[in-house]
């Protein structure tokens, strides 16, 4: 989740709750204060309706008020009750109400008194829900305006979180999308918050520094690629030189071969080496439409001519067209090291299966009789028994190409066959 829009549900929800609890309290406080000011009345209207009493003057049969009609009624009570109930009580208590069919909310008092001796108990209640739908009218008004006002706040707030988080934005943008060898840009003005200019200048000094240091390592890979082949090369023609022009017996002959075998082996990793220091440094940008039916094709009549004697038998199993846009090179050279893969790590008179399905290149080959640990299979210089024709480098290659492309390639032992399989965009 994007850092403002974190903030912003942070703060919405925090407001929420806010607004949540002050509508609660504002309810409760409000309702305490009603039935405070029914109460006092009642108290009021008690002493009156107690004096007329005690003075035995006639007593109506209800009586009519701020808060609406009260009811009272007298009756003796016991001196055990009188005297657990010497403090008013307030209390409230729904009645239903005839000419509205409907149970309503009514406040009631009751006051234990004496005349000549004898107990008696006051019940004095009032119609309440008057009251109480004024304050639910006006609770719902309130809080009807506070959501506006909290809608109309967090819309507020999201506006400034969001424009003043655009540079932030802008920044990451680049970020991701900028390449190794990219010109930095300029430091963007109208970044106003001190802070921020401060990422940004750390973010643009950083990228310098990266790019300064890939242009050198390009650089160094290059020339040290060049130097090395140099060196192999002349070694080379002066051992093939010695060979043509000195007398040697079989076993200096035989020396020699291996040392040639040696150098083209030093030949052969150091290109791969440069080839996927290359990949890694996109240096690969040219993109076409790639038609991976017709590399295969022409990559397996080429190593079927090399590994003739090893008399594999290649089967296509199924055939569908795949249509990728990556650069030409890289591709050939991803089918070439699949299929080589399968050619020099099998075994003579062994099988190769290809399958072009689902936008899928699966390709299975016989070989040692136990998987291989796919969690280092394409790793650099990983390699399972002794082969000199590899230099553990052919499926970290693979890798690395898939990786530039965001394809996925995967290894499977199944029916005692090694199966590498790339699955295209």
């Amino acid at each position: 989740m994007k850092l403002s829009r974190r903030i912003i549900v942070s703060i919405s929800i925090a407001l929420v709750v806010l607004f949540a609890l002050w509508a609660i309290v504002f309810n409760q406080t409000s309702k305490r204060q009603i039935y405070s000011h029914i109460d006092l009345m009642l108290s009021q209207q008690s002493d009156k309706i107690i004096s007329r009493f005690l003075d035995n003057d006639s007593l109506p049969n209800s009586l009519s008020g701020m808060s609406g009609t009260m009811e009272f009624f007298i009756e003796k009570v016991s001196p055990e009750y009188a005297e657990s109930h010497q403090t008013p009580l307030f209390q409230t208590d729904k009645e239903f109400i005839d000419d509205i069919q409907e149970d309503e909310i009514i406040r009631e008092m009751t006051r234990v008194f004496q005349k000549q001796g004898i107990n008696y108990e006051l019940t004095l209640t009032v119609q309440a829900f008057a009251w109480n739908d004024t304050l639910n009218f006006a609770l719902v008004s309130i809080v009807s305006l506070a959501v506006v006002l909290l809608i109309a706040i967090i819309i507020i707030v999201s506006l400034i979180i969001i424009t003043n988080m655009k540079p932030i934005y802008r920044l990451t943008d680049w970020l991701r999308n900028r390449k190794e060898n990219e010109e930095i840009p300029q430091h963007d003005s109208r970044i106003k918050a001190q802070e921020f200019k401060e990422i940004e200048s750390a973010v643009l000094e950083a990228s310098e520094k990266s790019r300064q240091v890939y242009e050198e390592q390009k650089r160094f890979i290059g020339h040290a690629s060049h130097e090395i082949q140099t060196p192999i090369a002349i070694c080379r023609n002066r051992l093939e030189l010695l060979v043509d022009e000195t007398q040697l017996n079989e076993t200096q002959l035989s020396e020699i071969q291996k040392t040639l075998d040696t150098l083209n082996y030093i030949s052969r990793l150091n290109k791969s080496l440069l080839f996927i220091s290359k990949i890694d440094n996109h240096q690969f940008k040219e993109e076409t439409e790639i038609n991976i039916q017709q590399i295969v094709s022409q990559t397996l009549d080429n190593l079927t001519e090399i590994y003739e004697n090893l008399n594999i038998n290649v089967e296509i199993v199924e055939n569908e067209p795949i249509t990728v846009t990556m650069d030409s090179t890289l591709a050939s050279s991803l089918v070439t090291n699949l299929l080589k893969n399968a050619f020099i790590h099998n075994h003579p008179n062994g099988t190769i299966s290809i399958k072009l399905k689902n936008n899928t290149l699966s390709i299975g080959n016989t070989g040692i009789e136990e998987a291989l640990d796919e969690n280092v299979v394409f790793k650099t210089f990983y390699r399972k028994g002794e082969n000199t024709n590899s230099t553990g480098l052919g499926l970290a290659i693979a890798k690395a190409i898939c990786t530039e492309y965001g394809f996925e390639i995967s290894y499977q032992f199944v029916e005692y066959q090694h199966t590498f399989s790339v699955k295209f965009k």
